[in-house]
Formats: structure tokens, sequence, C-alpha cells
């Protein structure tokens, strides 16, 4: 963690956190929703499919939180980044870590609701990544951080049509979701004309059961899926594997 004493950029209360990549840092709030590995793991699962992407490309990160997703896929690819974030105090801390990074020029932070049919950002978008909540609005406790972590403005139905919404025909989006509820997730994606082409599960420790599903999808393409073999995240040691070590010690 970095230590900083410009309150023009760190406000009381915030912290700031070492991505690992490329000299990143980020501004969070303990006290709101903090982005765990999950976002990693999404956003480099993101990137293998922006390997070949031009430099031109578009692309949306969707309820963008913090902007960790927009921070580790625009340092590794340049692509320009549109991040969408309705909570305004979380969209000014992604602004000032844009700041405190010198990205501005690369990534644009926007306080606006990407599920709002008449929200107008000026184009469609050659791809999306999105963490979106896991939880049904009637699962668990709520905390402060609530809309990050439960379904309390929409469902996984609304999200995937507003992500089709924004996306190209021929375009793709990144997400990631609960191995639970994988079956709603494809549902959705389905049905909002994002057909599922690659999908990876995870799980934390070997003989464990899957509790997350990394899945990439296409706007009007034909069926066909391809599932991956599955991503651990420790051995059996305890230690981070050697692939997701690889995402945490980047330069």
């Amino acid at each position: 963690m970095a230590e900083m004493t410009d309150n023009s950029i760190i406000l009381p209360g915030e912290r700031v956190d070492d991505l690992q990549c490329n000299g990143l840092r980020i501004i969070q709030s303990p006290a709101s929703f903090c982005f765990g590995t999950d976002s990693v793991l999404l956003a480099h699962f993101a990137l293998r499919g922006l390997e070949k992407a031009s430099k031109r490309s578009r692309l949306a990160d969707l309820g963008a939180g913090s902007g960790v997703l927009s921070l580790l896929i625009n340092a590794r690819t340049g692509i320009p980044v549109t991040a969408i974030e309705l909570d305004a105090e979380a969209c000014g801390r992604l602004k000032r870590s844009l700041e405190l990074n010198g990205v501005a020029d690369g990534i644009t932070a926007v306080n606006a609701d990407y599920l709002d049919p008449a929200l107008d950002i000026g184009t469609k978008f050659d791809f999306a990544v999105c963490n979106p909540p896991y939880f049904r609005r009637d699962q668990g406790s709520l905390s402060k951080s609530g809309c990050a972590t439960h379904e309390l403005t929409a469902d996984i139905g609304a999200i995937c049509k507003a992500a089709a919404r924004l996306i190209k025909f021929g375009g793709k989006l990144f997400l990631c979701f609960p191995a639970e509820r994988l079956a709603e997730a494809i549902t959705a994606l389905a049905a909002s004309g994002l057909e599922p082409k690659l999908m990876r599960l995870v799980k934390t420790r070997p003989g464990q059961r899957p509790y997350l599903a990394l899945i990439r999808a296409n706007r009007g393409a034909k069926p066909g899926l391809i599932i991956e073999n599955e991503l651990v995240i420790y051995g059996e040691n305890g230690a981070y594997t050697e692939e997701v070590d690889g995402y945490y010690n980047e330069r």
C-alpha cells in the first residue's frame, strides 16, 4: 500500500492500493465496496480476448466501481475505456485514481446508469466488461455497498440487455458470475442476443467445487460454447498457483 499526503486527491478515510501492474495504484474506501480477486481474474480473462484488438477499438466498463478493470485493461492494451459508474462517490474516486496514475487520456469516467435505456454515450462499443452484483436482493444481509453486491436495481437479465444495447453487432462482453447461478447467466445472455462462446470455471483450491464462471459472449454470434480448463487460485501449499501469481506480479 502506498501512502499519499495530497488531500486534493486522497480524502480522509481513503487508502491507495498497489495494483502490481505497471506501477498502477487505485484509490479505495474501506467503508464502501473494494475490489477483490474476482476482478483481477476477470481482467486477465478479458485481456486474452483483447490480444488482437485494434487500438481504435473502444471498451466499456459497466458498473466500473473503483475502476480496477478499466485501469488494468487500458494499461495492458492501450484500448480507450469508458468507465460507467452510477454511484457518485465511487465515480469520484475513480476519476481521482485516473489523475493519480496520469491515465485520464485513456480512460473516461462517466457518472451514469448504464442500465438506463435512454443513456447516450455517443457510440457503440467493440467490447464491454462487467463484474455485476452476484446476489439476488433477498440473499444475505445488505451493507452500504449493497448495490455492488446485490441485485437491488436490476437482475442479470436487465444487465445483459443493457450490455447488448451498448455493444456493436459482433462485439464481445466479458462477464463473471457465480457458478451456482450459471444457468441464469447463460439464459440471460442468450435472450439478449449475446451468445456465450467461451467459459472458464474458477475454483479456490484443488478438489473444491467451482465458485465462479468467467464468460465471453459475442453479440449476434451463432451457438457454440468452448469450455476451458478450470482456473485454480491457490495450490495445495496455500500459495497462489503459477498462473494467478503471474497476474499479481506483472511489471
